[in-house]
């Protein structure tokens, strides 16, 4: 049998638990707690191999050291054969610290609150007391603690072979869920509410013995002292970190823990810029518009094969120094690029990340500010990474109070909608409330020359005209029978500089990818004229939202 030279770890649910995070601090509470789950098995690898910073290959393959914990990928590529159990013992023990670390300063600076309550719930019978007077609540922070993630970890000869071991471990899950009884967490709509009685009995009386005295415990006087925990809370750490209406679930209240930097972990530095966010208000609370984006490198799989046949270098050398370079990138050049007032990143994983536009104060966020960022976006700043791969994002300009988890699906979907028209572009969604969505689709080389190139009748930038025009055309069923010659006449009305592009540049001409993407896409001559006329309608309806005055 072949010794395995290579070890692929992960972890899951990921997506998940981003996902659940209603608010922005949410959000990067989330963003950095999984990186610190990830830099806890690369740290504890890198002890295991005895590497030594000063000399020698790093162990861990990828992600390529930085000395940046936030943004850490969380799928690990290891040199050598690391033990699945020393592996997922570290990745628990950083969990634990997390959450064993949060109760603790939770039952301490709540002790005004929590000491008369554990004394009345002792004296109506409804909790027994212990020697060391643990809470109610302690067993559901167990149950978090032991079964909140699902890890995984494969071997393999080489970094390919590892990940498919990695793949196959993933398809057979065995995850122990949580199964929560009582009132629902106010953010997720489906974990537990977690206050010190989170646990009390709330059953029948007869259950109990008749003697016993019940006070007036009952779910209303529990709803009470929900809401009084949540107030309490609120005043002590702040409106800003935790509203006093909202009830939040264990691994809420721990995000939030982390962005109020209580939390002590020795080794762990919380970064400093989530403090700035106790100050910034929920963006889409305060009745603006805010833009979402989230993107990804296309084929970089492919990329790195590539990269591997044409030299002689190893595959583990290839991986660190792309994943060095798009991780460098990611910190000192995307980081960057978007000035505080403007918005920030969320997470820069590599090639993957997610970022948001917003203004505090009185500053109202416009389009055109998100506009003139993506303008930039592919010649200026995603190239200085220096990799050759292109990179597909999803844009999303979102109404005022859309759920925010509704806005991350969304902004999941945009991302795949460039990929799946011929990657390389830019999805820009428009999210309005309930859910509606209008979408147009555009490579990154025609995006500006398109927008900034719109020119009507009265050589002004009326996007009214162009939109009034193709909402009557659309109608009368002019764009019906697919002919395209009525989308050539309004481009040659409205963008007179752009006529061309529907004869020249929806074809991917081996180096820019076209309109409607790849070559498989120009098989169907009748298919093609329909892409094309929804190409024109989609951008009078989007650009009349983004670009008009």
């Amino acid at each position: 049998m072949t010794q395995p030279n290579y070890t692929a770890i992960t972890f899951a649910p990921v997506q998940g638990f981003i996902e659940k995070s209603r608010k922005l601090r949410d959000l990067y509470g989330s963003s950095f707690i999984l990186s610190y789950l990830a830099e806890a098995v690369c740290q504890s690898a890198r002890a295991h191999f005895n590497y030594d910073p000063q000399g020698g290959l790093d162990p861990v393959v990828s992600p390529a050291l930085i000395n940046v914990i936030q943004g850490t990928p969380n799928q690990i590529i290891l040199q050598g054969d690391y033990p699945e159990k020393q592996a997922k013992d570290k990745f628990k023990e950083a969990w634990l610290q997390l959450t064993q670390g949060c109760l603790v300063w939770l039952e301490r600076e709540c002790q005004n609150w929590i000491k008369p309550r554990y004394e009345q719930w002792v004296k109506w019978g409804i909790w027994q007391r212990s020697s060391n007077k643990t809470l109610p609540w302690q067993k559901d922070w167990d149950n978090w603690t032991n079964h909140a993630w699902e890890f995984f970890h494969a071997t393999g000869e080489d970094i390919s072979h590892a990940r498919e071991q990695l793949n196959e471990k993933k398809r057979s899950r065995a995850w122990t869920g949580i199964n929560w009884i009582g009132e629902s967490s106010t953010l997720s709509g489906s974990d537990g509410v977690a206050y010190p009685g989170m646990g009390l009995w709330t059953g029948k009386r007869d259950n109990y013995a008749k003697d016993i005295n019940f006070g007036q415990w009952n779910e209303t006087v529990k709803q009470e002292e929900i809401k009084s925990f949540y107030e309490f809370l609120s005043h002590k750490v702040s409106e800003s970190i935790i509203d006093p209406q909202e009830q939040l679930s264990i691994p809420e209240l721990i995000k939030r823990l982390v962005i109020l930097n209580r939390v002590k972990i020795p080794g762990i530095e919380f970064p400093k810029n989530f403090q700035e966010l106790n100050r910034l208000n929920a963006n889409s609370e305060d009745n603006h518009w805010t833009g979402w984006f989230q993107g990804d490198g296309d084929k970089a799989g492919d990329y790195l094969k590539n990269l591997k046949s044409q030299t002689d270098r190893p595959e583990a050398e290839i991986l660190y120094e792309f994943s060095y370079q798009m991780r460098k990138w990611g910190e000192d050049a995307f980081k960057k690029s978007i000035p505080e007032d403007l918005g920030r990143i969320v997470y820069a994983g590599g090639d993957d990340f997610l970022g948001v536009f917003y203004r505090s104060g009185e500053s109202i966020l416009t389009p055109g500010d998100c506009l003139d960022w993506f303008y930039k976006f592919k010649p200026n700043i995603w190239i200085q990474h220096q990799q050759k791969i292109s990179v597909s994002v999803g844009f999303v300009w979102t109404a005022p109070n859309v759920p925010q988890r509704d806005v991350l699906q969304h902004c999941q979907e945009a991302e795949r909608a460039a990929k799946n028209k011929g990657r390389d572009r830019l999805a820009l969604r428009i999210l309005f409330n309930g859910g509606n969505y209008l979408e147009w689709v555009c490579p990154w080389h025609l995006l500006e020359p398109i927008l900034k190139g719109y020119s009507d009748r009265d050589k002004k930038q009326n996007w009214g005209h162009f939109y009034e025009d193709v909402a009557t055309l659309e109608s009368r069923h002019a764009f019906a029978d697919n002919n395209i010659d009525i989308a050539k006449a309004l481009l040659g009305i409205y963008f007179p500089s752009q006529q061309h592009i529907l004869e020249e540049e929806y074809r991917w001409n081996g180096e820019t990818t076209g309109i409607l993407g790849e070559e498989k896409d120009y098989l169907d001559g009748e298919k093609i004229n329909k892409a094309l006329n929804n190409w024109v309608i989609n951008l009078a309806k989007v650009g009349f939202h983004l670009c008009r005055n």
